[in-house]
């Protein structure tokens, strides 16, 4: 015990000396925690800009303007003459969709003809343009009753009767889980801990490489008494503590401040987030014992956090991604503890349905063990080859001097 608390306080000692420990280990994780924690606070995307084109310029068209803007997902931001303009205002992302009102629009509605109303729509961003569509598709399908309607009225037919002759078919829908479609009951939770894995494992990977560049890994390794699990156990265990506590706080904020529905307790959640915590800090030691340079680690990490951002689920499920990519999603923590985290903070089912997902985060605490056996002794041969290159270099200057 007194060999791994000396290494814990060299640790907390470099950790206290260095600004960027401050930064990566406090400073980003609360400003990831403050961002996702107020991006999404509006709940739901509202008033998208949009533009219509008049080309019958009546009075029915300018009713369908004013209509449109009751819609909640949209705002006519201009109306146009010509379809030219609203296309390049789309191109530049003024507007995000466009509406035609054709020629003759009000008397082909009275005239009780076919008329169609074309829309547009930008489709490249997946989010806004679902939204745009879908305020486009409600108002229109009410539009597109109109006709029926004003025969109704003819007839003295009241609303009553005249809603159940036009859309005698009703959809009741019932969103579980998220009766609200709020993106931050979604989004927020699951994104923070994605973004706060690529923090944790670029400052593990980068705490343990700067002992090889600095030439201090025999003396980190001289703390343990040459124990290499104490010393890398005693290395991780002031990160695992204070990104424990990043967590306890931003899950406070999250479900007691933000109030993301948490269906099961709040120690299960925290329980979840540590595992996942020391999972990440798992996978670093592992992937930063693969390959000895250490800026070839730091961008192949980053590329591995990145990924897991998709490999989650989140916005795209996996189960429709091909088969191969399903089964590579398995090595990425994030994948686990989201269908953890789900389940905790929506449905709280027994234990049963996730316990693959619990097995794969304890599998991954193995990884330092393999880790040691290849860090130490290869790393260190390499300092040791470094170090006797750099003095077999002095001793050639210190005798060409000498001849000279």
């Amino acid at each position: 015990m007194r060999v791994l608390s000396r290494v814990i306080v060299r640790e907390t000692y470099r950790i206290v000396k260095n600004p960027t420990y401050w930064f990566a280990i406090i400073i980003l994780p609360l400003f990831t925690l403050l961002v996702l924690s107020t991006i999404f606070n509006n709940g739901l995307i509202r008033e998208l800009p949009i533009g219509v084109v008049d080309n019958d310029n009546g009075q029915l068209s300018r009713s369908v303007i004013q209509d449109i803007e009751s819609v909640p997902e949209l705002s006519v931001k201009k109306v146009y003459t010509n379809t030219y303009e609203a296309q390049n205002d789309i191109l530049k992302k003024d507007i995000y969709g466009y509406l035609i009102i054709p020629h003759n629009f009000e008397k082909n509605i009275v005239s009780n003809k076919a008329t169609q109303i074309p829309f547009y729509y930008h489709y490249a961003l997946l989010s806004v343009g679902g939204e745009v569509l879908s305020g486009f598709y409600s108002y229109l399908s009410n539009l597109a009753t109109l006709p029926l309607q004003n025969i109704a009225k003819q007839l003295d037919i009241d609303k009553e009767k005249i809603k159940v002759i036009t859309m005698p078919i009703s959809a009741d829908f019932h969103p579980l889980n998220n009766p609200s479609l709020d993106y931050e009951i979604y989004l927020s939770f699951t994104y923070f801990y994605v973004l706060f894995q690529i923090i944790i494992l670029l400052t593990i990977a980068y705490s343990i490489g700067r002992e090889f560049k600095e030439d201090n890994a025999n003396e980190w390794l001289c703390s343990s008494h040459h124990h290499r699990l104490k010393a890398l156990f005693g290395k991780l265990l002031p990160y695992f503590v204070s990104y424990s506590i990043i967590a306890c706080f931003g899950n406070s904020v999250l479900f007691y401040v933000i109030n993301i529905p948490l269906a099961s307790s709040f120690l299960s959640i925290l329980f979840a987030s540590v595992l996942f915590i020391a999972a990440t800090i798992s996978v670093s030691v592992f992937l930063f014992s693969i390959h000895p340079k250490l800026a070839f680690i730091i961008s192949f990490i980053s590329m591995f956090g990145s990924m897991s951002a998709t490999m989650v689920g989140v916005t795209f499920p996996v189960t429709a991604m091909p088969p191969i990519i399903n089964l590579l999603s398995n090595l990425f923590p994030a994948r686990h503890f989201t269908v953890i985290s789900q389940n905790l903070c929506y449905e709280n089912l027994d234990i049963i349905h996730v316990w693959k997902h619990y097995a794969a985060l304890f599998i991954f605490l193995f990884l330092p063990l393999i880790s040691t056996l290849k860090l130490f002794p290869n790393k260190l041969l390499i300092n040791r080859k470094n170090n006797s290159n750099e003095k077999d270099n002095n001793r050639d200057i210190t005798e060409f001097e000498s001849r000279i």
